[in-house]
């Protein structure tokens, strides 16, 4: 049994305890925020042992194994250096860092303690992102053209909020353009070679819609990445045989694979109740193994998109 313990008690972690509660070999037995209240009402609702009012608190308990990270992206460097200087194995939710070099840094650490390491892209373990991946590699669209992607929802413009503060590492590339970077490059099976964006900045100073073209080895690829306005949150991938439509990329649960006249001709479709069960799987593995980074989401995917990060949204 590996025991993981929660650090953040906010919506993101409530998922994260409902894939864990699916995951036979795993379970939570702490859980720590920066207010003990908070972490004990949090603990109550979902049937954790243990509360802790700090994190230090949690990271002496010899009874964690793995720790989850869910708090704000702005705290994620300083918990990461913190969990794995304690000897626990991590998992932590996306954007992982804001940096290139932070990312490096946290990856080093983990391999000078032995201790596991990965970001919570938990899009990448999903059964339907495994057989996009297939049908690609098995050449099912033929050779692969060009691929677009779009993610968009009308965010509340709270400025104190995470999504609009610069503080709490707010801005659209942050929250939502890691799904469609990470998944186009896992589907494709191809890095980025380089990208161009053109950005438009809300009043506080993140970035709030963003138009990334990046280029994957020859493919061109683009995303549309927004907190001002709906979108369908698809993914295309054109190829000279056939396409493949992601459809809600990554919360549904189907893909749809399409002949030249845009007629389906297979499908893969997998009812999930909790879409983090499968990443956790991977933890839990690659932890039994003794594993220190996972093959699918490893650290050079988190390395590639803090660059991308690191360079854009400083004018680079």
């Amino acid at each position: 049994m590996i025991n993981f313990g929660i650090i953040g008690a906010g919506n993101i972690s409530r998922e994260f305890c409902g894939g864990l509660r699916e995951v036979p070999n795993a379970q939570t037995v702490a859980v720590a925020a920066q207010d003990l209240k908070r972490a004990e009402k949090f603990a109550k609702e979902q049937g954790i042992p243990k509360a802790y009012g700090s994190y230090l608190q949690l990271l002496t308990d010899r009874s964690v194994d793995v720790v989850y990270i869910g708090n704000t992206t702005n705290l994620h460097y300083e918990t990461i250096k913190l969990c794995l200087t304690a000897g626990k194995h991590v998992i932590c939710e996306k954007a992982m860092v804001e940096t290139e070099a932070k990312a490096v840094e946290c990856f080093d650490l983990a391999r000078e303690k032995g201790c596991f390491l990965m970001e919570a892209m938990w899009s990448r373990f999903m059964p339907k992102s495994l057989k996009v991946r297939e049908w690609v590699q098995k050449g099912r669209i033929g050779e692969l053209v060009a691929m677009q992607a779009t993610i968009g929802n009308n965010m509340e413009k709270d400025p104190s909020n995470r999504f609009y503060s610069p503080e709490l590492g707010g801005g659209a590339m942050y929250d939502l353009g890691v799904y469609p970077i990470d998944l186009l490059t896992w589907y494709s099976g191809r890095r980025i070679s380089s990208y161009t964006a053109q950005i438009i900045t809300a009043s506080t100073g993140v970035d709030e819609t963003v138009s990334l073209n990046m280029d994957l080895e020859g493919v061109p690829a683009n995303a549309m990445i927004s907190f001002n306005a709906p979108m369908p949150e698809d993914i295309w991938l054109y190829g000279t045989k056939a396409a493949i439509r992601v459809p809600r990329a990554h919360w549904g649960t189907d893909a749809i694979l399409l002949d030249k006249s845009m007629k389906e001709i297979d499908r893969v479709s997998v009812p999930i109740r909790y879409g983090m069960k499968y990443e956790i799987e991977e933890v839990v593995r690659c932890v039994e193994e003794g594993r220190l980074f996972s093959d699918i989401a490893s650290p050079e995917m988190t390395i590639s998109s803090s660059r991308m990060y690191d360079k854009l949204l400083r004018g680079e």
